[in-house]
């Protein structure tokens, strides 16, 4: 009588206990798929920052408006890997606003989060006609219907002139919205900008 009372509480507790795990599980699971709904911090949200990733191309990079004219990928100069994105305007009645342009589409970062770009930039013979328009590299948010889109950029006008060997821009955006869509990155040389503009080491980071 008392071997069968004993093995009674005995499988109570046992039960007990795979209950008990079974639910820290089912948190632990539910936890789990709620951060990865995320982009985690410090994540790199760009695909080929340093053009190098590919033999044959420098996808997912593209220009937003396609014009063999400007757009090229240049295997001479670069600053890391072994390639970089160039826009080039030799005559001013073809020097048309261009941008090399990224979308991303994947996690994003968490609401009230941090966006960080940051971008090399080189230049040959660079000449600003407008005295206005500058160089600069952008960070552009998407959101669902009916709301806003957040921009962010960065440039130096003391640089963007003549000749110039690399160097960093860095553009930030803060407190990234809870209902974005999709995030696009842009590298941008203006109307009327003669010469030529390198972009390399391209990167993205959540922060």
């Amino acid at each position: 009588m008392l071997e069968k009372k004993y093995l009674s509480v005995s499988l109570k507790t046992r039960g007990m206990r795979f209950k008990t795990i079974f639910l820290v599980l089912v948190t632990l699971l539910f936890v789990s798929c709620e951060e990865e709904e995320f982009a985690p911090r410090g994540s790199q949200l760009l695909l080929n920052p340093n053009l190098s990733l590919y033999s044959d191309n420098v996808f997912p990079w593209a220009p937003l408006i396609p014009n063999e004219i400007q757009f090229g990928v240049s295997r001479e100069v670069f600053l890391t890997g072994n390639r970089s994105l160039f826009v080039e305007n030799k005559e001013r009645s073809t020097a048309n606003a261009a941008t090399w342009t990224q979308t991303y589409t994947g996690p994003m970062p968490a609401p009230g989060s941090t966006l960080e770009l940051m971008a090399f930039v080189k230049g040959e013979d660079v000449v600003d006609l407008t005295a206005g328009g500058r160089v600069h590299i952008g960070i552009k948010v998407f959101p669902f219907e009916n709301s806003e889109s957040r921009n962010a950029f960065a440039t130096n006008e003391q640089l963007f002139q003549g000749d110039f060997d690399w160097f960093l821009l860095k553009a930030t955006l803060e407190n990234f919205p809870k209902d974005a869509e999709k995030i696009q990155v842009r590298l941008f040389v203006p109307d009327l900008t003669l010469g030529k503009v390198y972009f390399d080491e391209i990167n993205l980071f959540a922060r």
